[in-house]
């Protein structure tokens, strides 16, 4: 197939070969700023002012941070005080055991757990010592001493 020789297209009649018209114009008014003029002494009002807004949201944001760190900690405080309380309930028990039972390792043993947990460390020794001594063979009295070995370097 052979191709065709097509004319171009001729201009419009008065125009130019330019697709787009040229539509610029200069701005005749001088451009003024909106801002006022703001004297030194308004200014520093101003900026003093905004520094104890500042100031004072800082102040409010540590009051809030310390506030919740104070709650978090005696929530802390309270549930630690808990487990104190029923450890030593604990202890009270088999205390009041080995008044009527003395002859009882096991009993001994539990005492010396307690104790450490309570870290009254010598009381935990003297039990533990107590317990081995009526029982040198027991496994859980071997186990709580070395623990107690390991923890506490007697």
């Amino acid at each position: 197939m052979k191709f065709k020789n097509i004319k171009k297209k001729s201009p419009p009649a008065g125009g130019n070969n330019t697709k787009f018209p040229s539509n610029s114009r200069s701005i005749t008014e001088n451009f003024k700023s909106s801002f006022p003029k703001i004297n030194h002494a308004t200014l520093f009002k101003i900026y003093g002012g905004a520094l104890r807004l500042f100031v004072v949201l800082i102040f409010a944001v540590a009051v809030v941070v310390v506030g919740y760190d104070l709650q978090k900690n005696l929530q802390t405080k309270q549930n630690i005080d808990q487990q104190r309380e029923s450890l030593s309930k604990d202890l009270n028990f088999w205390i009041s055991f080995l008044a009527k039972h003395q002859n009882y390792p096991d009993a001994y043993f539990q005492a010396a757990v307690l104790e450490y947990k309570l870290r009254d460390s010598s009381k935990a020794k003297m039990y533990l010592e107590k317990g081995l001594s009526l029982d040198p063979n027991s496994e859980n009295g071997r186990k709580i001493k070395e623990f107690l070995r390991n923890k506490l370097y007697f």
